[in-house]
């Protein structure tokens, strides 16, 4: 009988494993991706797995209005920000915030290039910028929502050539109306 329980378990183990790799997702592996919220939105929830056997991510990305409704204007895609097997640093400009994600894989290094589209956000200026832990560990799963009232404006990521793989963590901002009182603005 303890045999046909561990058969059960090992059984139970398997199908959970490959129902989390038959999940649908937006990117393939090894794959190029780009990724643009739809006009008016910013980026708001990231998802991403890794899988040994192709020593890269998939990802999922959903949008939402910013805070205050911001208008978006003036969106300009970054070009790459890293390169293969090296840090990423990087936070939008000019008080803009990120709407869109582009990446490309090299099986060679088994790592990724990443680039960003910024979008401004009309009359309004980020201010109480935090970067957030590192969300994830490497080669296990990352989930991460940007707080409702804040906004994404940047990316850091390190990688580790034992695991192949990338930790991220994420910048993020409060979005209020710029004022301005006698000439200056207060933010």
């Amino acid at each position: 009988m303890a045999a046909w329980g561990w058969f059960v378990s090992y059984l139970i183990l398997g199908i959970l494993a490959a129902s989390s790799r038959s999940q649908s997702w937006m990117t393939a592996f090894d794959g190029h991706f780009q990724f643009a919220c739809p006009a008016g939105q910013s980026l708001k929830h990231l998802d991403s797995v890794h899988d040994d056997h192709y020593e890269d991510r998939v990802w999922n990305f959903s949008c939402s209005v910013p805070p205050h409704g911001a208008y978006l204007t003036e969106c300009e895609w970054s070009g790459y920000q890293n390169n293969f097997e090296e840090i990423l640093e990087f936070q939008c400009p000019n008080e803009s915030v990120i709407t869109g994600i582009e990446s490309v894989n090299d099986n060679g290094y088994e790592d990724r290039r990443w680039s960003f589209q910024c979008c401004v956000p009309e009359g309004l200026v980020t201010h109480g910028c935090v970067y957030t832990p590192y969300i994830n560990t490497y080669d296990h799963m990352l989930s991460y929502r940007v707080p409702d009232d804040y906004v994404l404006r940047g990316v850091d990521s390190v990688t580790d050539n034992k695991y192949q793989d990338r930790i991220f963590r994420f910048d993020i901002c409060k979005l209020d109306p710029i004022k301005v009182e006698a000439g200056v603005v207060l933010g």
